[in-house]
């Protein structure tokens, strides 16, 4: 892993437990608030949710990046190492459509949104609506790189070496992380 996505990973992953632990803050004292002293702010509701899109947009983009989503890999496990690449390879391909026309229609909301306020904070719905396409840039850039990635295995390493990086990989997710131990 290059320098760059290292630190980009680390980043995102900085800004998501930030925004989580911000949140829970922000929903602790306004249930104190609202309950011990029948007094609420009208504007943490909001603010919750907004710091929510950011939170799923950009850890979805550092799930993408670590090849994490859920999905069902039934098929590809059946299939033989290039067979394998060929449907990783369509699937990334309809995952790059989709987070391309997501990333022009966000845009679009962006442009759309920047003329309206909300009501709570009194901010340009632009800041909340800026999350969608730039969540779905990054998904595209991870996913772009590992298409590139992946065409390039499937067209230039054989079969064998192919299966060795699969078996690699799947012992590789169940060993525990660096430094943990396992009493």
């Amino acid at each position: 892993m290059s320098k760059v996505s290292k630190g980009l990973e680390t980043v995102q992953t900085k800004i998501c437990a930030f925004l989580l632990a911000f949140m829970c803050l922000m929903v602790v004292v306004q249930v104190v608030l609202r309950y011990v002293f029948s007094f609420s702010f009208v504007w943490s509701e909001e603010l919750i949710r907004y710091l929510m899109i950011w939170m799923v947009m950009i850890g979805s983009a550092l799930v993408q990046d670590r090849n994490e989503h859920v999905r069902i890999d039934f098929f590809p496990m059946l299939a033989g190492p290039r067979v394998r690449r060929v449907m990783e390879t369509s699937f990334r391909l309809c995952a790059l459509v989709f987070l391309a026309i997501l990333t022009i229609k966000g845009v679009k909301m962006v442009y759309f949104n920047r003329l309206f306020e909300s009501s709570g904070l009194r901010i340009s719905m632009l800041w909340a609506s800026l999350a969608i396409p730039l969540g779905a840039l990054l998904m595209g850039i991870y996913t772009l790189r590992d298409l590139i990635r992946d065409g390039h295995r499937l067209l230039f390493w054989p079969a064998e070496k192919l299966a060795e990086q699969d078996r690699l990989a799947a012992m590789a997710k169940f060993q525990p992380p660096p430094g943990h131990s396992s009493v």
